[in-house]
């Protein structure tokens, strides 16, 4: 009867350095890091698209919309303060507008970051439960600076803006159809409306 030959220590090594090995390129392969990335920026395109959709479906339920909370003078071309609205502070201010207010208050009634008050159409009830954050709302030192940004018009067109941070998802910001090649940008008028340059706005990329 011959005898049975287990693993020997060496053997033993060398299987581990293999699976060692094999576990380093599969780790390299998925990015760990990539993959979190693109999963926060499939997150600001879905916000993005829940959040133009809610606008659109307001604007046109709506008798009197009002897209800034007072009454559009706020929006660009209007009788006060041309103002962008955020989720991040910004404490220099792009070209053409004379405010940055932020804020993180998700409430659709009007005094969240966005300040549209969804409740007021026909049903009483609002298109969108919350207002969504970006998903790391790092604010404009942060590399990347990731926020999400709104400006209006006084013709009650507006846009929405957000940075991507992966690889995937920022080759889409330059092929939007807007002026801001390395924003990605989403609304009824995405051209002409929000500044045609980063400087002072999504500082980072």
């Amino acid at each position: 009867m011959k005898n049975k030959k287990g693993f020997t220590l060496v053997e033993l090594m060398i299987v581990i350095a293999i699976l060692a090995i094999l576990a380093a390129v599969v780790i390299f392969a998925l990015n760990p890091a990539e993959l979190f990335r693109r999963a926060r920026d499939s997150q600001r395109m879905s916000d993005l698209r829940v959040l133009s959709s809610a606008l659109s479906y307001y604007l046109a339920d709506v008798t009197t919309p009002v897209l800034d909370g007072s009454g559009n003078t706020l929006c660009s071309n209007g009788s006060g303060t041309s103002t962008i609205f955020a989720t991040s502070a910004n404490t220099t201010l792009p070209t053409g507008w004379g405010a940055w207010v932020a804020s993180t208050n998700r409430t659709v009634a009007g005094a969240g970051w966005l300040k549209v008050n969804f409740t007021t159409g026909g049903a009483g009830t609002s298109p969108i439960g919350q207002l969504p954050i970006d998903p790391s709302n790092s604010g404009i030192t942060a590399t990347p600076s990731t926020m999400y940004t709104f400006g209006c018009h006084t013709s009650l067109a507006f846009e929405l803006d957000a940075n991507m941070e992966s690889t995937n998802y920022k080759s889409l910001e330059s092929a939007d159809g807007g002026d801001l090649a390395e924003v990605y940008e989403m609304g009824t008028q995405i051209i002409g409306l929000l500044p045609a340059t980063t400087t002072n706005f999504y500082t980072n990329h």
